[in-house]
Formats: structure tokens, sequence, C-alpha cells
């Protein structure tokens, strides 16, 4: 079993393609770009960040008026401070729209699986040090975002209750929150452990790309120059039109409604808001957990989208959710007394119908395999002699 396990590991990680560094000869598609773009976002963010470490101030007193003293101050200060948020959300960006890539086109199958595992724990650490680093700039928005992201492990002592002894002793949820706010409500310990995390998460991305393309010899920004002038332009370009905002300071008295994240975790905002407290923080979990799990449930040979109808279905229904959850809180026009019962009922609807889709496809492979194997038939009345 061991043996098997070493042997699988080492196939795999030997077709480890982290930033799409075999995938030069397709990069005639924009989508094969995505792995250089990630790696070239990566390192402008973290190069950007370290140059604003020098102003920044990791106190609830100091943190806004160094974001003003750089924003409005330091020479080139609002340049840098774009460029490092829209770098950020350029590696979001590049790691989710490579996932739906990888997905829709089965390259988490065979030999891809490692692959796809470390772009699902990419985009988890990636979205992690985005929420941290949101709320360095202690705005309104940035401080009730992150009390909100930090009540849903509350959610898990609902689950961890219900264990014998376990469940009576340790609030599991609270304590995991605990540890993140370092106290009762989003203060100062919470700033500097966001700091931390944030610095720390961005260098654990970098060191973990440095020392893939070390061992494998790769080569590293596998794109032209044109698409790094382009980007870099892009970056530029963003970050005078859009300056990256500054809002009010943060104000704990005050609720602003709705409350607002990065982009990338509105929706989840959303599920939050539709759900009860108990999936609210199991829900994520298993949703990371299942789609983890994507290379090893389906089982299909076939790579092509409509010959995996229920993944391909369930890849589809994310996106949907993601975008219209996205639209709902963003616009505020959600009905939460009305909506959740009809989005389960819809979705129970869609995976049952997405399964019978599956099963019937099957069915139609079994049968064209079967007849494809059968002997061909004598016409009538052959006698086989000449």
């Amino acid at each position: 079993m061991l043996a098997s396990l070493q042997e699988w590991y080492r196939d795999r990680r030997a077709k480890l393609d982290l930033f799409d560094e075999t995938m030069v000869g397709q990069q005639a598609n924009p989508l094969y770009l995505l792995g250089p773009m990630l790696y070239y976002f990566l390192i402008v963010t973290v190069v950007s960040g370290v140059i604003l470490m020098f102003w920044y101030e990791p106190t609830p007193a100091g943190a806004y008026n160094s974001i003003l003293h750089i924003q409005h101050e330091v020479p080139l200060g609002w340049l840098i401070r774009g460029i490092h948020k829209y770098a950020a959300d350029g590696v979001v960006i590049c790691i989710i729209l490579r996932i739906f890539r990888m997905y829709f086109l089965g390259e988490y199958k065979k030999p891809g699986e490692l692959t796809w595992i470390w772009s699902f724990a990419g985009l988890i650490l990636a979205m992690i040090s985005g929420i941290t680093g949101y709320l360095l700039i202690w705005n309104q928005r940035a401080f009730w975002a992150a009390k909100t992201v930090l009540s849903v492990p509350v959610y898990f002592d609902e689950l961890t209750a219900k264990i014998p002894v376990i469940g009576e002793r340790f609030q599991v949820g609270s304590m995991i929150a605990y540890l993140f706010l370092g106290g009762p409500a989003v203060g100062a310990a919470t700033l500097t452990r966001f700091y931390a995390l944030h610095f720390g998460i961005s260098i654990v991305l970098l060191v973990v790309a440095e020392v893939f393309y070390y061992r494998t010899r790769r080569v590293r920004l596998n794109m032209s120059l044109f698409p790094i002038l382009l980007f870099t332009a892009m970056l530029v370009l963003t970050s005078y039109i859009l300056p990256a905002e500054l809002g009010r300071r943060a104000d704990p008295n005050r609720t602003p409604l709705p409350i607002l994240s990065d982009w990338y975790f509105l929706g989840l905002y959303q599920y939050v808001k539709y759900t009860p407290p108990l999936w609210a923080g199991l829900g994520p979990g298993l949703l990371i957990g299942f789609a983890m799990l994507v290379p090893f449930l389906d089982r299909s040979k076939s790579r092509r989208p409509l010959d995996r109808p229920f993944f391909f279905v369930v890849g589809v229904l994310a996106l949907v959710y993601w975008l219209v959850f996205t639209a709902l809180i963003m616009f505020n026009i959600a009905v939460i007394e009305r909506e959740p019962p009809l989005v389960l009922l819809g979705t129970i609807l869609v995976l049952s119908l997405a399964l019978v889709w599956e099963l019937r496809h099957r069915r139609r492979q079994a049968r064209a395999a079967a007849s494809a194997a059968a002997p061909p038939r004598r016409p009538a009345g052959a006698t086989g002699h000449s």
C-alpha cells in the first residue's frame, strides 16, 4: 500500500505543472498563459508589498494614517499601492480561471491530480492572504468584512457541541476564531495576526514556487516579453484610472450596509446569509473537500466536458452560483426570507437531472463499447465456402 502511494506520488510529482510550464506550445490560447501570468503577478505582489512595509504601521491607531501617508505623501506611493492591490487580484483571477480551465478540460485527470490539488491549495492560501491584507487598510469595509469572516468558525460550535466530552469542554469554532482575533473582538491583536499572516503566506507561496523551479529546472516566467509588458502596462494604467481605495476609517460602532469584502469573497458572504449557522460554517469546507477530491471521484476516461455530464453540470452550477450570489450581495437585492428554499430546491433538481444524464450517458457508452467489441455478423445464407 505504502509502496503504491509512493509510486503514485513520484509519477505525479514528475508531471507537476504549477505554472503551466509544459503548456508553452498552446500559448496561442490566452488560457494557457494563466500559469506564467500567475507567477508574474505573484512576484509583483511580493515585491510591491515589501516596499509598502517600509511605511506601513500595523496598529489600529497608525494603520489608516500610514496608508494615507503612502497614498498622498510618499513619492509614487499611490502607484505602488495600486500595483500591489491589482497584482494580488491578478493572482486570484489567474488561479480561479486556471482551476476552471483545468476542471472543464479535464486536466485534473491522470497525471494532473497533484497539479489540481496544489492549485486549489494555492487558491485557498491566496484568498486568506487577500482577506488578511484587506484588514490592513483599517477602514470601515475592511474592519466589518474581517468581523464577518471571523464569525463563520463560531458556527462550528453547534456541530462540536454534539460530540461527547469534547463538545462540552471545547468550543472548537470559538477557539479558531479567537486564534485569529487575539481577543473577544477585532482589535490590535487581530491586526498584528493578519499582518503576519498576510506577509507570511505571500512569502510561503513565493518560496514554494522557487523551490519548485529549483527542483524541476524549469524556466521561470515562461512567456514572451510582449505579455509581460502588456500586464505591466495594465497594472500601471489600472492603478492610475482606479486608484486603490481608502474609504472611511474603521468605526466599530457603525455598521456599514451592505458589508462587503474583496470581490472573490462576496459570493461566500451571500451564501452565509442564506444558510443556517451550522451549514454556514460547514458548507465551504465540504465544498473545498469535494473540489479537491474531484480527480478521484471522476472515473471517466474522457476529458471532454460533455463526456462527464455530472461533473460538467456541477462546475457550471458552481460558476453560476458564485456570479449570482456576488451580484445579489453587491446590489443588496436578495430576499433572505424567500430565496434560500428556492436555491436549495433548484440545486437538488439540477443535480438530480445531471445524475440522470450521467447514468444515461454511461449506458450509451457501454452499449457502444459492447457493439464495437462484438464480432461482425455474417450475412444470412453465407456458408463460409467459396
